[in-house]
C-alpha cells in the first residue's frame, strides 16, 4: 500500500464514522495505560523486579501494547513485523523473560487494515501522545501488508477469534536517514531494534511466529489464512474402533472429548497470542503441573513431546505427549518413539550416554550398568564403534521393545499423578471459582432489590382433588372443591376445551372417571388380561365397535387441540423416561407402567417415546390407543414421536391396518386405521432434552443441520416423505460405524471425504447412515451433547454408538422371534442411566 492512500487513511479515520469519538476514547485510554505503567516500572526498586520477574517466570502473559485486553485471555489481536531495510533490522517485544513480536488487542469499531495502522502507530510512538499526532500526519513507512489471518475457534461455543500479522517497511531516505523523526534504532523499556542477522541468537522465543516470518520476509506474497477449528482440535479422541496409532493409545486413558476440550482451552490461553510452545513456554506451562522450571527433565520432555521436530510444540503434541506420561499408558508402539525422543542427545540421536541414563532410570545399580549396556546392545543388534561409542537409531530401539528383547522400558517416563485427570480437576474448578465470582457479584447487586418479577409473579393455588394410593398402589381420587366452585368454574367457556383453563381440564378430563381418555385407560387395563393369543388375538371392544369409535372421536378431538401447540422439535426437561419401539407389545407397555409411572396422572417426571406403537406386535391399537389416552391425562409429561411405521404406506405393508381391518371389520376397521392415523400425522418428529439431547425415532437429517430448521416443518405431515425430506430423514437414518461407513462408500463408487457424514442408507433404501463425523458436526452446531433414538434392535435393549454420543433404546422385548430385552433411559442430574425390564414372562407380541 502507497504512502499517499495510507496518510489519506489516516486523515479519514478523523473524519469518518469509523474514527468515531469512542474509538478516540479507547486509543488515549490505551496511551494512558501505557503512560501509567512505564512509569510504575520505572518507580520499582530492583528487588521488586527481581521479584516481579519470579511471579512472571511462574505465569507468564503476554500483554498488547495498546493495553487493552479481555480478562478470559482471549481476545482479537494484530502482531506485527516491523522492518527497517536500510539497517536491516526488525523491531521485537521483550516481556518479562520471553521475546516474541509486538502486538495490539483490536479495537472492534475498526476495520483490520485501520488497526493495524493505528497500532503501528501506537507501537513506534511509544505511547507519547506528541509523536502519534507527528506519525498521523507523517506516516513513517512506505509499504505494509497483512501477512496472516488465523481464526481460533473457542471452546464451547461457533465463536471464532482472530490474530493478524501485519509487515511494515518502516521508510527511510537515500541517506539511510529515517523521516518523520524516527530512527529505527530507539529502544524502549520493552521494545527493541535487532539485526535480522542476529534474530537466532536468542533462545527465549514465546512462539514460533518471529522467526517464521522474519526468516521469510521477502517470500510472503500474499496473506495467508488459515483457520483452526474445533474439528481439528478432535482429531485425535478415543473412538470404537479407533482409528489410527495415536487413537489407539488414548483408548486406555479414558479421556472425553470435554477432557480434550478442557486442555485445547488451558493450551489457548497459556500460549495466545502465539499458537505453539517454545521450549520457554512449555517450562512455564509444565510448571504449573508441579515441575520445577529449572528441571533438566523438561527439556528431555519437550524433545519427547515434539515428535515433528519442529522445536515448537502444536497442540496435538501436547495432547498426544501428556497422554504418553499417563500412569495407565500402554506401552506401544507411539510411546516407545516417545520415550526414544526423551533420551536422545540434542541432535535427535541415541548414543552410549543416551543408553546409560535409560538403563540407570530402569535400574539405579551403577554397578551392573556395563554388563547391561553390552546386553541391550545385543538385542538391538548395535556394534560398538572403535571409540567406544555406538548410535541406536529409533527403528532399532522400537523394533527391540515390540518384539520383547530389550525389556523394563515401559516404567519410563510414566507422571505418577495422573496428568490429564489434574489438568481436568484444576480446569473445571478455574471455572467453577469464576462462576462463582461473578454469581456473587450478581447476589450482592440484587441483595437489597428484593424479589425479581418473575418470582413475584409464581403464585400457588391448593388442586382440585387429592389422591389416595391403597396398599397395592393403586391410586384412589377425591375431590376436595365445591361442586358450586367446580360448576361455575365450567360454565364460563361453556365447555369450550380450545379455552379451558388448567382447573378446568383437571375437572373434566384428568380426575374425571368418566372421561374419555379415563375410560379408555381403565380398558386397555382389563383387556391385558384377555388379549388372546398372538395367533387368535382379541381386540379392545371388539364387539361394541360403534362405542369405541365414539371413544376415538372424543380423544382424537382432544389431542388435535393439544399437539396444535407442539412445534415438530418439542422442548422437555428432565428427569425424563426414554422409550424406544413398543411395536405392539402390550404386555411391555404394562411392565414399563408398573415400573415407571402407575400412578397416572400424578407422576413426576417426563416421559418420552420414539415412536414405532404399531406394526409387527398383534396389539398396535391397543397400545397407540393407551397412549394417546396418557397423553391427554398428562399433556406436559408425556410426549409421542413419530416413527417410520406411523405412516399409511409403511402400515399397508406390515400388519396394523390388517389388524385394524380383521378386529373391527371393513368399515370401522378402515375408519379407525384412518382416525389413528390423522392423529400420527400431528404429531412431532423428534424432541430435545434439557436443549442437549437430541432425541428421535431413527436419527439425523441430512437436509436440515440446524435445530430452528426442524421447528419450522408444518404441523400436519399426512406423507412426510414427499412433504419433508428432513422429517422422512429422521424417521428413517441410522448410525453407523467408520468401516461400514467406508464400504457402503466404496460400494456406491463415492469419495468418503466429500459426503460430510452422511452416505445412502443401503439397508432401508431410502434416507441416510450417518457416522461419527456427522453426528459429531450436527451436534456441536446445535449445542448438543447426545443423541438418543430407537428404530433398531440391540440384544440387550440399548446399545452405544461412538463412544457415548449415540444411544439406541428398545422397549419392545422378543421382538420378531429374537430374545432381546426391553429397556429405557432416564435422563436426570446429567446422567444418562440405562434401565432394563425383566420381561422374561412377558410373552412375544410377533408371530
Amino acid at each position: 500500500m502507497s504512502t499517499a492512500s495510507t496518510k489519506d487513511r489516516i486523515n479519514s479515520l478523523q473524519s469518518t464514522r469509523s474514527f468515531s469519538a469512542s474509538t478516540k476514547l479507547k486509543t488515549m485510554k490505551s496511551m494512558k495505560l501505557i503512560q501509567k505503567s512505564s512509569s510504575i516500572n520505572n518507580k520499582k526498586s530492583s528487588k521488586d523486579q527481581q521479584l516481579n520477574l519470579n511471579d512472571a517466570q511462574r505465569f507468564v502473559k503476554l500483554r498488547p501494547e495498546n493495553g487493552l485486553m479481555g480478562s478470559s485471555g482471549k481476545y482479537d489481536c494484530c502482531a506485527f513485523v516491523i522492518h527497517c531495510p536500510v539497517h536491516n533490522r526488525i523491531l521485537i517485544n521483550h516481556q518479562d523473560h520471553v521475546v516474541w513480536m509486538p502486538f495490539i488487542s483490536l479495537l472492534h469499531n475498526l476495520g483490520w487494515e485501520d488497526n493495524a495502522i493505528l497500532g503501528f502507530i501506537i507501537i513506534i510512538s511509544g505511547g507519547d501522545p506528541d509523536r502519534v499526532n507527528t506519525f498521523k500526519e507523517h506516516p513513517p513507512y512506505e509499504h505494509f501488508m497483512c501477512m496472516q489471518v488465523l481464526r481460533l475457534q473457542m471452546p464451547r461455543t461457533m465463536r471464532f477469534i482472530t490474530r493478524l500479522i501485519y509487515y511494515f517497511r518502516i521508510k527511510c531516505s537515500s541517506s539511510g536517514h529515517s523521516y518523520s523523526q524516527f530512527q529505527c534504532g530507539q529502544n524502549t523499556d520493552n521494545l527493541e531494534w535487532v539485526s535480522v542477522n542476529e534474530i537466532t541468537k536468542y533462545h527465549n522465543f514465546w512462539g514460533p511466529e518471529l522467526l517464521e516470518f522474519v526468516n521469510n520476509l521477502n517470500a510472503i506474497k500474499e496473506t495467508r489464512i488459515t483457520e483452526y477449528s474445533m474439528e481439528e482440535v478432535f482429531l485425535y479422541v478415543p473412538r470404537d474402533p479407533p482409528r489410527n496409532l495415536e487413537e489407539e493409545m488414548l483408548k486406555p486413558i479414558h479421556i472425553t472429548e470435554k477432557d480434550v476440550e478442557r486442555l485445547y482451552e488451558d493450551f489457548l490461553v497459556h500460549c495466545y497470542p502465539s499458537f505453539a510452545m517454545s521450549i520457554e513456554s512449555f517450562k512455564c506451562y509444565m510448571k504449573k503441573r508441579e515441575f520445577e522450571k529449572n528441571d533438566s527433565r523438561l527439556v528431555r520432555f519437550f524433545r519427547g513431546f515434539n515428535y515433528t521436530k519442529s522445536n515448537f510444540i502444536s497442540f496435538h503434541e501436547l495432547l498426544l505427549g501428556l497422554a504418553c506420561m499417563e500412569p495407565t499408558i500402554q506401552h506401544g508402539k507411539f510411546r516407545v518413539k516417545f520415550i526414544y525422543r526423551f533420551f536422545s542427545d540434542d541432535s535427535g540421536i541415541m548414543n552410549r550416554e543416551c543408553l546409560r541414563r535409560a538403563l540407570l532410570e530402569i535400574n539405579s545399580d551403577p554397578n551392573t550398568i556395563d554388563t547391561r549396556i553390552k546386553q541391550a546392545m545385543t538385542c538391538m543388534n548395535v556394534k560398538e564403534a572403535s571409540n567406544g561409542d555406538f548410535i541406536i537409531t529409533e527403528r532399532d530401539f522400537v523394533s527391540a521393545i515390540g518384539n520383547l528383547r530389550f525389556r523394563g522400558t515401559s516404567v519410563l517416563c510414566r507422571y505418577q499423578k495422573g496428568i490429564f485427570s489434574q489438568i481436568s480437576r484444576a480446569l473445571v474448578a478455574k471455572g467453577l471459582r469464576r462462576a462463582e465470582k461473578a454469581l456473587s457479584n450478581v447476589l450482592i447487586k440484587r441483595r437489597y432489590s428484593g424479589l425479581c418479577k418473575p418470582c413475584k409473579d409464581k403464585k400457588y393455588d391448593l388442586a382440585t382433588h387429592s389422591v389416595k394410593f391403597d396398599s397395592h398402589g393403586n391410586l384412589k381420587i377425591k375431590r376436595i372443591i365445591s361442586k358450586y366452585q367446580e360448576d361455575s368454574a365450567i360454565s364460563q367457556n361453556n365447555h369450550r376445551k380450545e379455552h379451558l383453563t388448567a382447573q378446568q381440564y383437571s375437572i373434566e378430563t384428568v380426575f374425571n372417571r368418566n372421561s374419555a381418555a379415563n375410560i379408555i385407560i381403565n380398558l386397555v387395563r382389563d383387556f391385558s388380561n384377555n388379549k388372546g393369543t398372538v395367533r387368535n388375538p382379541n381386540g379392545l371392544m371388539q364387539d361394541r365397535k360403534e362405542d369405541l369409535w365414539k371413544l376415538l372421536l372424543s380423544i382424537n378431538g382432544e389431542l388435535e387441540l393439544l399437539l396444535k401447540n407442539e412445534y415438530k422439535c418439542h422442548k422437555i426437561y428432565s428427569p425424563c423416561f426414554i422409550m424406544g419401539d413398543i411395536h405392539g407389545n402390550i404386555e411391555d407397555l404394562f411392565s414399563l407402567e408398573k415400573a415407571l409411572w402407575k400412578q397416572i396422572p400424578c407422576i413426576g417426571a417426563n416421559y418420552l417415546f420414539l415412536g414405532d406403537y404399531v406394526d409387527r406386535g398383534q396389539w398396535g391399537f391397543e397400545c397407540a390407543m393407551y397412549l394417546f389416552a396418557f397423553k391427554i391425562l398428562c399433556p406436559n409429561k408425556v410426549t409421542l414421536l413419530r416413527g417410520n411405521h406411523e405412516v399409511r404406506l409403511i402400515q399397508s405393508n406390515y400388519t396394523y391396518k390388517r389388524e385394524c381391518i380383521n378386529k373391527y371389520g371393513d368399515i370401522f376397521g378402515l375408519k379407525i386405521w384412518e382416525l389413528t392415523n390423522r392423529i400420527f400425522d400431528k404429531l412431532p418428529v423428534c424432541a430435545l432434552v434439557d436443549d442437549c439431547i437430541f432425541c428421535a425415532h431413527g436419527g439425523l437429517p441430512r437436509s436440515a443441520t440446524e435445530i430452528e430448521q426442524l421447528i419450522k416443518i408444518k404441523q400436519e405431515l399426512k406423507d412426510p416423505e414427499r412433504e419433508s425430506r428432513a422429517a422422512w430423514e429422521i424417521l428413517w437414518s441410522d448410525p453407523c460405524h467408520m468401516q461400514q461407513y467406508l464400504e457402503v462408500a466404496d460400494l456406491l463408487n463415492l469419495n468418503p471425504d466429500n459426503l460430510n457424514g452422511f452416505i445412502k442408507n443401503t439397508k432401508r433404501g431410502t434416507a441416510f447412515l450417518f457416522n461419527e463425523n456427522g453426528a459429531t458436526n450436527f451436534l456441536r452446531k446445535n449445542g448438543l451433547t447426545h443423541i438418543i433414538r430407537a428404530h433398531e434392535v440391540p440384544p440387550n435393549g440399548y446399545t452405544f454408538h461412538f463412544g457415548n454420543k449415540c444411544v439406541t433404546i428398545f422397549s419392545c422385548s422378543h421382538y420378531c422371534g429374537n430374545d432381546n430385552d426391553c429397556a429405557c433411559i432416564l435422563a436426570d442430574t446429567q446422567k444418562l442411566r440405562v434401565i432394563q425390564l425383566d420381561t422374561v414372562n412377558n410373552s412375544s407380541a410377533t408371530d
